[in-house]
């Protein structure tokens, strides 16, 4: 099957944060949002850039943060999976940006409980003017001195480095057209984001493994889904200790 043709004129760039009671995390998440939108408008006055954060029947001050932060939309849904909050939110990014062709929108997707570098956007978007319909980032979980093992430990099993083997939602970005020929986001608990990817590679698109610009994302062990970051990061925790 023939792939999107590479990107011209990327006209809008919409960042998509699901989230679900994140109220201790999310506001430092959109204010580095708000400065990787100021760097790219800076760099690209002409774009247009929007975010839009999921409120997943969010219960505590999530909705009320995202309320009061600027250039910030909401859209509430209850319970969903993981993945089909993702895939809600670039739904809202369809019904936004519907009067572009979709090889003209490129999506980024994060976490509420992530912060992303300054330069974040902007390195997307010249991945995207470089032919690239889906960039594959990756994450610095954020571990104290005192969690040196777990840091170690973490690097040794995660590459940072370009053609990387890693997949993580909240370092992830394409175009509009390529999330929908490859079938967006499947409704899954866990594991939306590789199986996204999987199926980008199939069909043939150029895809871009960067270690540029990665994401910090909280290094908590209280997993919100089975199988998800946090429980990685409790089972590595674990593994360590026992090799000691």
């Amino acid at each position: 099957m023939a792939g999107p043709a590479p990107v011209s004129g990327l006209r809008a760039v919409h960042v998509v944060v699901p989230a679900r009671n994140e109220e201790q995390l999310i506001g430092r998440c959109l204010d580095a949002l708000s400065d990787a939108r100021t760097a790219l408008r800076a760099e690209r006055p002409t774009l247009e850039v929007r975010v839009t954060v999921v409120l997943d029947g969010c219960a505590d001050g999530t909705a009320a943060i995202v309320r009061r932060a600027d250039a910030v939309d909401a859209l509430h849904v209850t319970e969903l999976t993981p993945g089909g909050a993702r895939a809600a939110g670039v739904r809202r990014v369809g019904d936004l940006a519907s009067d572009l062709d979709g090889g003209q929108v490129w999506v980024a997707c994060t976490d509420a409980d992530s912060v992303v570098p300054v330069g974040w956007l902007a390195d997307q978007v010249q991945c995207a003017e470089e032919g690239v319909v889906c960039r594959v980032g990756t994450v610095h979980p954020e571990l104290g001195p005192a969690e040196r093992r777990l840091h170690l430990g973490w690097l040794a099993r995660h590459s940072h480095a370009d053609g990387h083997v890693h997949v993580h939602g909240a370092n992830l970005g394409f175009t509009l057209a390529a999330y929908e020929q490859a079938g967006g986001f499947a409704p899954l608990d866990c594991g939306e984001d590789v199986d996204l990817v999987r199926r980008i590679r199939a069909a043939g698109l150029p895809v871009r493994s960067t270690g540029h610009d990665p994401v910090r994302t909280s290094a908590r062990r209280s997993s919100r889904v089975r199988g998800g970051f946090a429980d990685y990061l409790a089972t590595l925790a674990v593994d360590l200790a026992r090799a000691t």
